[in-house]
């Protein structure tokens, strides 16, 4: 959301930019924790591309695929490492020379991943908040829950329709005020829908409202079934479930049952590094197979220090709940992570319905299969 505003408002026009939060970095991406794709230093399209279609079983769509592959990187600089202070800034981990420190995940033939510790979606979302609010053509609101799309007819033709805005709620202490926005062009960026499974990493507020929103205005939808689980977020019964980050198996953390038995490779040649399906498949037909409530992950055998270091949000975390990620194998059970289905579009990110957009979780541009 911040970036399509970024974009809009640096292309002279005047954008409201809405969150039902009442501080507009409690979002999903806030959350995430590994990384984000950027590129190698002996990297190129087509091995990126490579990747992704292995990842996404073949079905992955060409168009988005190639959108991604060679145009992601430069919008990674101009949205995420602009120095010159339009955009964000985002302070990501450096070697001792100066240069981006990229790392490995599951699913990538080469370390191309820049991140901040293992709290990048923390990092990115408080660079790239302040820096939309900052911008003169972009008015932030807080506060204000979007319920559903303003639609506008054709007098001589009533079957077709238009969006014109947004019918919202104000949050006005007291209670709520309704409030219409209206508007030549509306981005939904509404995130995802993972809090209706029992296992999730995703907050609570991750229900599908932006994609509710579209259905009942008569958006087109497509894959909604795809829903992609990640492997590994710890099972502690009473607490939410949390996340532990793909980077943590990237840098080789080992998959293992209540006996130790390490079973990854049985699975799949990649082992630990499989693509987040197929991991999260062999954890399940494990725990299925033993009849138990989990597995385990197990980085011991890592430097301590160098753990708590590298790792320091999963270290407190873990902590705070008994255990230390230094010696302990940690328990775990795949959780619904990333809706990869979502509201029909292309990459330019137009909807079926005229002055709709949509962008991040809630849209699906095939990019995850088609």
């Amino acid at each position: 959301g911040c970036a399509a505003a970024l974009v809009a408002a640096e292309a002279g026009l005047k954008v409201a930019l809405l969150t039902s939060a009442k501080v507009a970095t409690q979002c999903n991406s806030y959350w995430a924790q590994g990384g984000i794709i950027y590129k190698a230093n002996d990297d190129a399209p087509h091995l990126l591309a490579s990747d992704i279609y292995r990842a996404g079983a073949g079905l992955s769509e060409a168009p988005a695929v190639d959108a991604l592959t060679h145009r992601g990187p430069g919008l990674v600089e101009d949205l995420l490492l602009d120095a010159a202070g339009v955009n964000a800034n985002v302070p990501f981990d450096r070697d001792a020379a100066g240069n981006l420190s990229l790392c490995l995940e599951a699913s990538h033939n080469r370390a191309r991943i820049l991140h901040w510790k293992d709290a990048t979606g923390k990092a990115i979302t408080e660079h790239i908040v302040p820096a939309a609010a900052a911008h003169p053509n972009v008015t932030l609101k807080t506060g204000v829950t979007a319920t559903d799309l303003a639609l506008a007819h054709d007098t001589e033709n009533p079957q077709d329709q238009r969006v014109a805005g947004v019918h919202t709620l104000l949050d006005a202490g007291d209670g709520h005020e309704p409030v219409t926005y209206t508007a030549p062009h509306v981005v939904l960026a509404t995130g995802g829908a993972g809090s209706l499974y029992e296992h999730t990493s995703n907050p609570s507020a991750a229900r599908g409202e932006g994609l509710g929103m579209a259905i009942r205005a008569g958006a087109e939808t497509k894959n909604l079934e795809y829903f992609q689980f990640h492997p590994t977020t710890l099972y502690v019964p009473g607490e939410a479930r949390f996340l532990l980050t793909e980077a943590l198996r990237g840098e080789g953390a080992i998959l293992r049952d209540a006996s130790g038995r390490a079973f990854a490779r049985d699975y799949h040649e990649d082992g630990e590094l499989a693509p987040r399906d197929v991991v999260a498949r062999m954890i399940t037909a494990e725990m299925a197979a033993q009849g138990a409530d989990c597995m385990y992950l197990d980085i011991s055998h890592r430097d301590s220090a160098w753990l708590k270091e590298r790792f320091p949000t999963i270290d407190a975390h873990a902590s705070g709940l008994g255990f230390d990620i230094g010696s302990d194998p940690l328990p775990v059970v795949p959780a619904s992570h990333y809706h990869c289905g979502g509201i029909t579009t292309g990459v330019d990110g137009k909807t079926s319905l005229p002055g709709l957009l949509a962008a991040g979780e809630v849209s699906c541009t095939g990019l995850h299969g088609g």
